[in-house]
């Protein structure tokens, strides 16, 4: 009986050695999700790509919808240039396809921007005079504005601008009339 308790103690010794030894951990079998798709949704996330390009944020005038007054809406360019702001104004439909810049220069906060044309007779000239003209005096930080259609002073249906007129900035833009 004495062996046969030592042998007993043996095993048990034995198995309780072996349970004791470190095992070797589990390989995970899933594949990695790829980096462009991981979001941890935090700050790095929202860091910009630092190979586009930085943009202009500007601000777009456009006629409201009964179009007796505007709405003003925050908009992005490459560059800050008379072209993009009537490229801007024509998405907006406050210019007709079509129009281009024919010159603009400003010097000591007063401007003179040449479009190539200005809408057709009719609607309420003088909201789209001051849409372009407040997009062009605020972006351009302006203090006067003048507006000319192929050289010559615009005046429309309900605008009447001579030739010492210069457009300012309207405040009140939201009615007009």
């Amino acid at each position: 009986m004495r062996k046969f308790i030592v042998m007993l103690m043996s095993v048990i010794m034995m198995m309780s050695l072996s349970a004791c030894t470190p095992t070797q951990p589990k390989m995970e079998t899933t594949a990695p999700i790829p980096q462009a798709e991981a979001s941890t949704g935090g700050a790095s996330d929202k860091v910009p790509d630092p190979n586009v390009e930085p943009m202009e944020i500007i601000s777009v005038y456009s006629k409201n919808s009964d179009g007796t007054g505007l709405n003003q809406a925050m908009d992005a360019v490459d560059k800050l240039t008379a072209e993009a702001l009537v490229d801007k104004l024509i998405e907006y439909g406050v210019l007709e396809e079509g129009t281009t810049v024919v010159k603009y220069e400003s010097k000591d906060g007063k401007g003179t921007l040449d479009l190539s044309k200005m809408p057709a007779k009719g609607g309420n000239d003088l909201v789209t005079l001051t849409a372009v003209g407040n997009t062009f005096i605020e972006n351009f930080s302006l203090d006067k504005l003048k507006v000319l259609v192929n050289g010559k002073n615009y005046s429309g249906e309900k605008v009447k601008q001579g030739d010492n007129d210069l457009l300012e900035y309207v405040k009140d833009y939201k009615q007009i009339g």
